[in-house]
This record gives C-alpha cells, sequence and structure tokens, in this order.
C-alpha cells in the first residue's frame, strides 16, 4: 500500500494552455456548422471555419469537442469515443501553412488521408463535458505530415496524447504560398 501511495504523489503533466471553454464570456470559438464528417454525433468549437483557412498561418490549432449524447457509458465506450474525437480536423492543420482549406477541398489538394494513429489515454474522461484539443503539425515533407495533439478535460486534466501521421497530395502544377511556420 506504501508504495503505491508513493507512486500516486509522482506525477506531472504539460499544463492546460490558458483557452476560456466555449460558451464562456468572451470566448473565441464558434460552434462549426460543418459539424464531423458522416454526421456523427459531435459538437466542435472552432476559432476559424474551413472556409477561413486561406491564408497561410503556424501549424496549430486549438479546438473544443463534446459528445451530444449525455447517457453514461462505461470507461471503455468513453476511450471509443476520445479515439473518435481524436481524429476530428488534424487534417487542417498539416495543410495550415499554406493556406489550403480541406472543406470543401481545393482542385489542388489531390488526396489527405491518415495513415498511422497512436493514443495513449492517460485518465478516464467523460466525453459529455467539453475537451480542449490542442494540435500542432510536427513535420511535413515527402507528402507525409506529422500531428500531435494533447487532449484536456474540461478540469484541466491531461486525459491523452495523440500523434497521427497524414499523407497529402497536391496537384503538382500549383504554385504553393510559402509555408508561414
Amino acid at each position: 500500500q506504501k508504495a503505491q501511495d508513493f507512486q500516486a504523489q509522482f506525477k506531472h503533466q504539460t499544463p492546460m494552455p490558458e483557452i476560456e471553454q466555449p460558451g464562456a464570456g468572451n470566448s473565441a470559438f464558434m460552434l462549426d456548422p460543418q459539424g464531423y464528417p458522416n454526421e456523427l454525433p459531435v459538437k466542435i468549437w472552432v476559432t476559424e471555419l474551413d472556409s477561413d483557412l486561406v491564408t497561410p498561418a503556424p501549424a496549430k490549432q486549438r479546438i473544443w469537442l463534446e459528445s451530444p449524447d449525455k447517457r453514461s457509458h462505461s470507461e471503455q465506450f468513453q476511450q471509443c469515443i476520445l479515439a473518435l474525437f481524436s481524429d476530428v480536423h488534424f487534417t487542417r492543420v498539416i495543410v495550415r501553412p499554406f493556406g489550403i482549406r480541406v472543406a470543401p477541398p481545393p482542385r489542388h489538394l489531390r488526396k489527405i488521408v491518415s495513415i498511422d494513429h497512436h493514443i495513449w489515454f492517460h485518465q478516464r474522461v467523460d466525453p459529455r463535458r467539453p475537451i480542449l484539443v490542442d494540435t500542432e503539425c510536427k513535420q511535413l515533407g515527402a507528402g507525409r505530415g506529422v500531428v500531435q495533439s494533447e487532449m484536456y478535460a474540461h478540469d484541466r486534466r491531461l486525459v491523452a496524447t495523440v500523434v497521427q501521421e497524414g499523407r497529402v497530395e497536391i496537384d503538382p502544377h500549383v504554385r504553393l504560398p510559402s509555408p508561414k511556420l
């Protein structure tokens, strides 16, 4: 028992960014009318809509996600919901430095798909409450991008870390703007 108590004290986490939850006072977040592909049930709050993502910007994004399903679920089912959430909007971040939006995709964006996806669950989370997804594309080259996200519960706990690799194919005849990093 003493060893378990000691181990429970031995912890730290990356702090959650200082950012207001959607619906709070001066929050810059708006509900994304586009929602999640295939009409899956998730509320998504963004600071920019895909239609606004035509100016090159750093390869970072923060969004809030919440399940509108207010029923109680098992921890395993909650992790499944979190896994689904982890796939939301990662593609925007990969091409953001070039001012390319992904919905609706421009003609010169031939392909953008997930090819590898890893999730580490750190703590239990209730997806019925807002979850902050803090995402950054760490690398893009040779048609592949690597994105890392930290997912924080509404009470500021780091609940999951996600790393995802995506394949990006752009028409070679298109002249892209210089990336803004």
